[in-house]
């Protein structure tokens, strides 16, 4: 009884999508038919297009009976009309008049020789198929029984299995297995196929397809989007054949094709697909979240390209903790299946997989880790085995090793490999990774205080950005902050500051290379001191510590950083407290007895403690007769930044005025301001500009060599001790500084390394100027003529 239903309902389907045609059409194209002169006329299409309908016309009209099977032609008729049945095949006569067929091009024997002298007249879906005015169009795309079906029924009452089970049931075993395939990759396709690399198979299909399938520029999609729901419904159980992967491949989706090999049960398809589809950088070349979909399809597979791959988007999602333990996995089961237990310790790297070495590379450069000569071995070991055409891992090796030679400082030899590594994301057709270059080379000239540089290589990166194909919402937060960057050092922080107020969350929690890190955390506190003030540079300070899975080194990082905005902030005696309680080698005591070795430092971490070190003493004790002779030796360090130096001779320029070497603080001033302007880079001066503009405003220092110096717009927002240049002196700013740290006199005394009467004498004066009975009310009267932001 079941199975009676059953055929009733099918029965019932295949009448619910029989058309009552509209006979007009067909009438016309049958009499077009009738005064055509080709000896064959080959209707070819989909069913439900109307091609019995367009037969019965021209049966009528011309009076020849439609026949089924080439036994029953008349001989030596004039016209011959037949509706040939599925894998009959017809052997075109070599006498005889016109004959008019229904039947699928394939069927026909020496049906390309027909076509090759123009005697055949092809009626296809195109002459079938309803034009864009159907009143159903947008769920039919003009296919005749669907349009049928859906004027006949309502939006509610249409049963969407019903043209399901029609596509399924009697149009796929229709159709030709290329055909097939074809349709069965547009339905699995996410934005179409890539018509360029299509075979000719493939793209004869799909012209016959046509109106069905359309070419929208360089892609051929459905007609409707409902019409592509209706078939990906219809060959939800379809097993994927070869055929159909290696059209979504070629088409450029090896995302979806590995998925549909893999749900086919044909693994080695799928990994042979991942292969040259990009392997370890499939999501640099197709998106994050296509390669996490490809992972999820693999599962724990322990194919070492497959763990490559899940080691690098564990990288891009900025999980750079749980990425080393993948690794350190992967490598371990790659060992322990290569070789023997009692020769495992014994085995080299060259026992693991190009793909796998890279990515430990790569590592290197996210977890920000001191380079060893080990590096260079294995980078010059990829290379070597590295094939010339494979591209992506190249280009890789490339790129890696470019972060290095940034970090160090080496610019030649950073273009150089910038440029290797461009030719070979630019031959593999992957403009994310050369994104990537463009990015890195900016950021480089960024680091040696050429914002003007950088410019040009951040409009390349956003070129780079709109060729790639998918949403990239860091890298966009990545070209907003190197903008920032750049007018930052042009002298302008507002951008700047707002980036570190704005966008630091979506920020600081993705995919972050340390480098670009250390910028933002340098450049956004520096913004925010200049326009906002000491507190919200410190919050924006602690804000980093909170992403404590960061490196030793970049802690120290912000610590240091921590330190500078204290200083610039006149909180010397916390800057100090916090000086002295870093563990690092270079101290206070390694300082005041460095002598000659302040000149042969390398580690740029311990440059940038040495150079922290010697700011403190030039706020401090600016007239120390050894602080002249300290920053000269660290002045003729080799290995000292350009932006380093310039701040360096700042300091020399404030320690020598304070000296009396008036000349010597004019010249090495005037030479600061005229480099920075010839640059561009006018960040330094703006960064110690409570040294710059103390110095502007000494009369003694006008003239000589400082005569029509430029001067960076700006200079004197947001510097505390400008406000009050001309109402305390230095030391009087120290003891309310003091003060408001609830020193005590004796604090003040050894803080300022003067005697008590001296510290009595600096805080009447004090009292004096502010018009404060003590020292709480002296606070408290600074604070409120904003002389103490705290």
């Amino acid at each position: 009884m079941a199975s009676t239903q059953a055929k009733l309902n099918d029965r019932k389907k295949d009448r619910d999508l029989q058309t009552p045609f509209n006979h007009q059409p067909h009438k016309r194209l049958a009499r077009s038919i009738l005064a055509d002169t080709a000896r064959l006329v080959l209707v070819s299409a989909l069913p439900g297009t109307g091609r019995s309908s367009l037969l019965t016309q021209i049966e009528v009209l011309s009076g020849v009976p439609l026949v089924t099977s080439p036994q029953e032609l008349a001989a030596n008729s004039p016209l011959c009309l037949i509706d040939l049945p599925m894998n009959v095949q017809f052997v075109l006569p070599q006498d005889g008049g016109r004959i008019i067929i229904s039947a699928a091009p394939h069927q026909i024997a020496g049906f390309a020789r027909l076509q090759l002298y123009g005697d055949v007249r092809i009626v296809g879906n195109a002459d079938l198929f309803l034009s864009d005015d159907d009143p159903a169009f947008d769920q039919s795309g003009g296919w005749p029984a669907l349009s049928a079906f859906f004027n006949r029924e309502t939006p509610k009452d249409a049963s969407p299995s019903v043209p399901i089970t029609y596509v399924r049931d009697t149009v796929l075993p229709a159709l030709t297995g290329g055909a097939v395939a074809v349709l069965h990759a547009l339905a699995l396709s996410q934005r179409g196929l890539d018509a360029a690399p299509l075979d000719a198979d493939a793209r004869a299909e799909l012209h016959w397809l046509q109106p069905l399938v359309l070419q929208n520029g360089h892609r051929w999609t459905f007609r409707t989007s409902l019409l592509g729901q209706i078939f990906r419904d219809a060959m939800a159980g379809n097993p994927v054949e070869h055929r159909t992967s290696s059209l979504l491949e070629a088409a450029g989706e090896p995302g979806v094709a590995i998925r549909s090999a893999l749900a086919a049960g044909h693994r080695r398809r799928a990994l042979a697909i991942l292969e040259r589809g990009g392997g370890v950088m499939l999501g640099h070349l197709e998106g994050p979240g296509e390669a996490r979909a490809v992972l999820d399809a693999f599962g724990q597979d322990p194919d070492p390209t497959v763990m490559a791959l899940r080691v690098m988007i564990a990288l891009k999602s900025g999980q750079a903790s749980h990425a080393a333990l993948l690794l350190d996995a992967a490598e371990q089961m790659i060992l322990n299946t290569t070789a023997e237990p009692d020769r495992a310790s014994l085995l080299t790297r060259q026992n693991i997989p190009p793909e796998l070495r890279m990515v430990r590379l790569l590592m290197g450069v996210y977890s920000d880790k001191p380079v060893n000569t080990n590096f260079y071995a294995e980078f010059a070991a990829l290379l070597a085995e590295a094939p010339p055409e494979n591209h992506l891992l190249r280009g890789s090796v490339y790129n890696v090793a470019l972060d290095e030679q940034i970090r160090r400082g080496r610019v030649g030899e950073a273009l150089a490999t910038g440029d290797r590594a461009l030719a070979h994301y630019d031959a593999a057709g992957a403009p994310y990774l050369s994104f990537y270059i463009h990015v890195h080379l900016a950021l480089m000239h960024l680091m040696a205080g050429a914002p003007n540089d950088a410019e040009p290589r951040l409009d390349l990166a956003r070129q780079k950005l709109t060729e790639t194909s998918f949403d990239t919402p860091q890298d966009d937060l990545f070209l907003t902050l190197l903008d920032a960057q750049v007018a930052y050092e042009q002298g302008r922080p507002e951008a700047m500051a707002r980036f570190a107020e704005t966008a630091f969350e979506r920020f600081a929690y993705g995919e972050l290379w340390p480098t670009i890190a250390a910028q933002a955390l340098a450049f956004g506190a520096e913004a925010l001191l200049q326009l906002r003030g000491a507190e919200a540079a410190l919050h924006y300070i602690d804000s980093w510590r909170v992403q404590m899975w960061r490196t030793r080194r970049f802690r120290l990082l912000v610590s240091q950083r921590e330190i500078l905005v204290l200083q610039s902030a006149n909180r010397w005696r916390e800057a100090r407290n916090q000086l002295e309680a870093m563990a690092t080698r270079i101290g206070h005591i390694w300082i005041e007895s460095a002598g000659e070795n302040l000149t042969d430092l390398r580690d740029a971490e311990d440059l940038t403690q040495a150079l922290i070190w010697l700011r403190q003493k030039v706020l401090e004790r600016p007239r120390d007769t050894g602080l002249g002779d300290q920053l000269a030796m660290l002045a003729a360090n080799p290995h000292l930044s350009w932006r380093q130096r310039q701040c360096l001779a700042i300091w020399q320029a404030w320690s020598a005025r304070r000296r009396g070497k008036i000349g010597e603080a004019r010249r090495l001033l005037a030479q600061v301001l005229d480099t920075t302007a010839a640059r561009s880079c006018r960040a330094p001066v703006m960064e110690e500009r409570q040294l710059v503009v103390d110095m502007l405003d000494d009369p003694r220092m006008a003239g000589g060599p400082m005569e029509g110096r430029p001067v960076p717009r700006d200079l004197r927002r947001g510097a505390l001790d400008i406000a009050i240049t001309g109402l305390l002196s230095r030391q009087e700013l120290r003891a309310l500084l003091l003060l408001s740290e609830g020193c005590s006199n004796k604090e003040l005394a050894r803080e300022m390394r003067v005697s008590l009467p001296t510290v009595k004498f600096h805080l009447r004066n004090l009292y004096a100027k502010l018009g404060a009975a003590d020292r709480r009310q002296a606070i408290d009267i600074a604070r409120s003529r904003k002389i103490l932001t705290t």
